[in-house]
């Protein structure tokens, strides 16, 4: 059986896309091929121009065959939503981008569906719309009891923390390497665990960028790459699962 991972760029935002182009073209060529993009598709406030823009390089980063994928609404959580504690407690301990933490399934429904509007806005018009995002990551992979099951009756792939679960309900185990949020002492630290885990035999493991990651983190981001490539491992794409 071939031993697979993924690579998955986070945040990708009208308001920040200008800006991580030229790091997701150099991991390109690293990899040797185009992986996911996280997409946060809200456009609220930002200017005609720049939505054109953002519009067109999706376009672009689609036909070069990188994969468009959801990644919340808004990616901020709102105070007014119903959560449960610990959903407040998700909120605090990530400065409010824990957009979908322990929601009801009302709410949690309502902010999908929004998010699902908004893609479908950033695509209309366009040779791309109608263009289904593949899967669906909420924000710090924050969640609540409901949210799986309501990504899946929309037909995206979900993915949580620890895992990943396809539309028809196969669950691959993923532990995730991942530098945002984490303190200078723990860097060293979180490379030694992807490296592991990429040279472990088991699971589909994901390298998690951020822009933050960029560019103070581009040689640990590297290294995790050249690992799992010299590991043997196949990079691929939600849509292979």
């Amino acid at each position: 059986m071939v031993r697979k991972f993924l690579l998955c760029f986070h945040d990708f935002s009208v308001w920040n896309f200008r800006k991580v182009l030229p790091y997701l073209r150099d991991l390109k060529a690293l990899a040797g091929a185009p992986f996911c993009i996280l997409v946060i598709p809200d456009t609220e406030g930002a200017s005609a121009e720049s939505v054109a823009a953002f519009r067109s390089t999706l376009a672009d980063l689609k036909a070069e065959g990188f994969e468009l994928s959801l990644h919340g609404y808004k990616h901020k959580a709102e105070f007014s939503q119903g959560r449960s504690y610990m959903g407040l407690f998700g909120m605090t301990v990530t400065h409010r981008e824990a957009e979908f933490a322990g929601l009801s399934e009302y709410e949690s429904g309502r902010l999908l569906q929004a998010g699902i509007d908004a893609w479908k806005a950033l695509f209309e018009g366009t040779p791309d719309a109608g263009l289904k995002p593949v899967a669906f990551v909420p924000p710090t992979w924050y969640s609540n009891k409901f949210l799986p099951l309501q990504v899946r009756r929309m037909k995206m792939l979900y993915e949580d923390r620890f895992s990943l679960t396809t539309v028809g309900g196969k669950r691959y185990a993923s532990p995730v390497a991942s530098f945002a949020g984490v303190p200078e002492f723990m860097v060293k630290p979180t490379f030694k665990f992807g490296a592991l885990m990429l040279d472990a035999p088991l699971g589909t493991p994901r390298i998690a960028l951020h822009p933050v990651d960029f560019p103070e983190r581009d040689d640990d981001v590297r290294d995790l790459v050249r690992i799992a490539l010299s590991s043997g491992r196949k990079l691929v794409r939600y849509a292979d699962l």
